[in-house]
C-alpha cells in the first residue's frame, strides 16, 4: 500500500516523511553524495555545461564539485515562487520555466526515495513566500508550486503551514494538552503558529491554530549580513578603479549585492557583467581585491562562500569567536565574533520579533499562556534566535530537536489524517 506522503520542500533543505495507515511515521531516505543515505537533500539542481543529465539533491552537490564548475548550479528555488517578474532563464541553451526546474527536482525525489509515493501528498508552504506582498504573490506561489507538484506526478495535493507540520511532530510526544507557540526559522522565512495541541487535537484542524503569521527573514538573511559585513568588503566593495577615459569612479555595489544571495551569484555571469569586471581589473587601485571578486564570479563560487559563512554560523552557535575561511578558494581567512554577528542580524532580530507579537495578539494570548515553545528549522540553533524567544517566554518553555525533519514528519501524520 502506498504511504502517506508529506513533503517539506525548503529554500536551502527538502525532507520527506511516509506514514502508513496504523499511525507509523518514518522519514524517507534519499541518497548522500558520497553513496550513502541521508533524510534532506540539499533544494538545488546541477545542469551540466553541454544540456546533459540534470543532477539533483545532494547528488548535484556531488557533480557540480566534480565538474571544477563546468555546469550551472541552481540553488534556491523555492524563493522565486511568489515573483512576478521572474518566469524562467536560459540554462546551456534551453529556456527553462520556474515551475519545470522544481518539477525536474521532485521527479527525481520521487525517483530516488526507494518507495511507491503515489499521486496524493501534503506539501508545507510558508505562512508568507519569501517576496511576496499581496494575496496575488502568494496565489501565484501556491499555483507555481501545484503546477510543479502536477507535473511531477502529484495532482490530489493539500498545502498545510510548516509551522502546523511542526506542531503535528511536536504533539505526536504528549499525552497532556497544552498552548505553544510554533517558531519555524527556515532558509527564506520566518513562521510562527499558535497552536492547541495534545493527544486528543489535530495540529491541522483550523480550530486548533489561534493564529499564524510569518515574514521573508531567515537563515539567508542572516547569511547576508555575513557577507556585507566580511566578505564584499574582502572583494572590493568600497575601493575605486580608473575606468578607460581615466577617470577615478567607486565599484559599483550593485556587484556586491548579487553575492547576499547565493543563488543571485550566476547572474553576475551576464557578457555585459563580465566586461564590467574586466575593466575593473585592469584599472582597480586594490587588484588583489578585485581579483578575488572575479575569482568567485568565473569560477561559479557560490556554493563555496554558502558553505563558508554557514560553517562560521555553526562555530559561532558554540564559541564566542569563529572564522570565515575560503582560503582553499580565494586566499580568504577572516575572524568573526559572536557579538558582532549578533550586532549585524540585529535588525532582523527585531523584525522577527515584531511577527511573533502579532501572531500572538492576533491569537488573543500572551507570553505567559504559552506552555512551550517549539523552535525548529536551521536558524533556530543560532543562539541570538534562542535568546529572544528566551526574553519572552523564558528559557525553560523553550524546547527543540529534528529542527531539519519535524516539518516533514508531522507533514506525513497529516497527510494520514488529510487522505485516510
Amino acid at each position: 500500500m502506498e504511504p502517506f506522503v508529506g513533503i517539506d520542500f525548503g529554500t536551502t533543505n527538502t525532507a520527506v516523511g511516509l506514514a502508513t495507515a496504523d499511525g507509523a511515521v518514518r522519514l524517507a531516505e534519499l541518497p548522500g553524495a558520497g553513496g550513502g543515505a541521508v533524510t534532506t537533500w540539499p533544494s538545488v539542481l546541477f545542469f551540466e555545461s553541454d544540456g546533459g543529465e540534470i543532477a539533483a539533491g545532494a547528488p548535484a552537490i556531488a557533480r557540480y564539485l566534480d565538474s571544477g564548475g563546468d555546469g550551472r548550479l541552481v540553488q534556491s528555488i523555492k524563493s522565486h515562487l511568489a515573483s512576478a517578474s521572474f518566469t524562467a532563464t536560459q540554462i546551456a541553451g534551453r529556456r527553462w520555466l520556474l515551475e519545470g526546474m522544481i518539477a525536474v527536482f521532485l521527479r527525481a525525489l520521487r525517483r530516488d526515495v526507494g518507495v511507491e509515493l503515489g499521486r496524493r501528498c501534503v506539501v508545507g508552504r510558508p505562512v508568507r513566500y519569501w517576496g511576496a506582498e499581496s494575496a496575488e504573490d502568494d496565489a501565484r506561489a501556491i499555483e507555481r508550486m501545484r503546477a510543479a507538484l502536477a507535473a511531477a506526478g502529484f495532482d490530489d495535493v493539500a498545502f498545510a503551514y510548516e509551522p502546523v507540520g511542526a506542531a503535528a511532530r511536536y504533539a505526536a510526544r504528549l499525552d497532556h494538552d497544552e498552548l505553544i507557540v510554533v517558531a519555524d526559522f527556515g532558509g527564506g522565512t520566518t513562521d510562527f503558529s499558535v497552536i492547541r495541541v495534545g493527544p486528543r487535537s489535530d495540529p491541522a484542524d483550523p480550530a486548533a491554530v489561534l493564529a499564524s503569521a510569518g515574514l521573508g527573514v531567515s537563515g539567508d538573511a542572516f547569511d547576508a549580513r555575513v557577507i556585507d559585513a566580511v566578505v564584499a568588503p574582502a572583494l572590493g566593495r568600497g575601493t575605486s578603479y580608473r575606468d578607460e577615459m581615466g577617470a577615478v569612479a567607486p565599484v559599483p555595489s550593485g556587484l556586491y549585492s548579487k553575492l547576499r544571495r547565493w543563488h543571485h551569484l550566476s547572474f553576475l555571469k551576464s557578457p555585459e557583467t563580465l566586461r564590467l569586471l574586466d575593466r575593473i581589473e585592469q584599472g582597480a587601485e586594490a587588484p588583489q581585491l578585485i581579483e578575488r571578486l572575479m575569482r568567485v564570479v568565473h569560477d561559479d563560487l557560490g556554493l563555496h562562500l554558502h558553505r563558508a559563512v554557514e560553517q562560521a554560523k555553526v562555530e559561532l552557535s558554540t564559541r564566542r569567536n569563529g572564522s570565515l575561511g575560503l582560503s582553499s578558494v580565494i586566499d580568504l581567512e577572516a575572524p568573526i565574533a559572536r557579538a558582532d554577528f549578533e550586532a549585524w542580524i540585529g535588525p532582523d532580530l527585531d523584525a522577527i520579533d515584531d511577527v511573533l507579537g502579532q501572531a500572538l495578539a492576533a491569537a488573543g494570548v500572551a507570553a505567559g499562556d504559552v506552555d512551550r515553545v517549539f523552535a525548529t528549522g536551521g536558524s533556530s540553533l543560532v543562539p541570538a534566535v534562542r535568546a529572544r524567544l528566551a526574553a519572552r517566554f523564558g528559557a525553560g518553555k523553550l524546547v527543540g530537536g529534528e529542527e531539519l525533519t519535524s516539518v516533514a514528519w508531522g507533514l506525513a501524520a497529516c497527510a494520514r489524517r488529510v487522505f485516510a
